[in-house]
């Protein structure tokens, strides 16, 4: 999927508000919108989004001097996350189809993304989540793969939603390799962040190589490339993921909340709807 001009503004909201985050005055938020216009300017728009934003966030660490901006906010989103868990998963089971169930909370996990905005409400999102009408909603074809596979590749997103996504794991009930981004950037997980969730409890978790909001593949590592190749069924979670991987010719089934009027015209579908499915037969022409 590449950049659209609607995502220039959006480019500068996130840098704004991750000035705002680290405490910085005015001047310096100014400062840093002015270096973002700059490398705005010059992106490669047959980039994707994802792509284009590792040279936002790049600027933002070396003029912040730091590496990880949203640290205290990864490890508080997946603290909030973890101490419903139990309850969450209690629910699951009890549910008439606990899969179903399970894929629906994930789902609602999604909403935990700091690159699209800083406030959500996600026990507003739990209560409604089960009885929403998805616009993509493929899982009899799920069902039909899972039954098939002997492990499944689960390309993950965002801290938080980390531990939905651990539920669903859980419930699938088969071998799972978890993938996590290289170094920090947003809110997305690393290998840390999944310890802290207990995916490894659950989950051969690995790295992507690759330190972009989503997965390029060419910039993956070489473990990834061949662990992508050989899955007999792909799990990919958020909206960044699906933006840099929409087009790939090998089934994919796509998990997340469509939180971008970008997206959304791209899907034809609405703003804030859920998506679970293959991108092929939904992308319009």
């Amino acid at each position: 999927m590449k950049t659209n001009f609607d995502c220039f503004p959006c480019f500068l909201k996130q840098i704004s508000r991750t000035g705002r985050l680290l405490g910085m005055d005015e001047s310096a938020i100014w400062a840093l919108l002015k270096h973002g216009s700059s490398l705005l300017a010059a992106m490669d728009v047959d980039n994707s989004p994802p792509q284009n934003a590792v040279a936002v966030y790049d600027m933002i660490s070396e003029r912040s001097g730091t590496d990880d901006p949203f640290r205290e906010l990864k490890v508080q989103s997946t603290l909030h996350a973890l101490a419903i868990y139990n309850d969450l998963q209690a629910r699951i089971k009890k549910h008439p189809d606990p899969l179903e169930a399970a894929v629906k909370y994930a789902a609602c996990g999604n909403v935990i993304d700091y690159g699209v905005s800083d406030t959500y409400d996600i026990m507003k999102e739990l209560e409604t989540v089960l009885q929403q009408e998805f616009h993509a909603w493929e899982y009899e074809l799920f069902i039909s793969r899972l039954e098939k596979a002997s492990w499944v590749l689960y390309l993950g997103d965002n801290c938080g939603e980390t531990v939905f996504d651990r539920l669903l794991i859980e419930t699938m009930n088969v071998p799972v390799t978890f993938v996590v981004r290289d170094r920090p950037i947003i809110n997305d997980v690393t290998m840390e962040d999944a310890r802290q969730a207990g995916l490894d409890e659950v989950s051969t978790v690995i790295s992507s190589g690759c330190r972009a909001p989503g997965v390029i593949i060419e910039k993956c590592s070489d473990e990834f490339r061949r662990l992508y190749q050989e899955a007999p069924l792909i799990i990919s979670k958020g909206q960044g993921n699906f933006e840099t991987l929409c087009d790939e010719s090998r089934e994919i089934f796509f998990l997340f909340k469509i939180k971008c009027a970008v997206v959304a015209k791209y899907l034809q579908a609405g703003l804030n709807s859920m998506f679970f499915g293959l991108s092929s037969n939904r992308i319009s022409s």
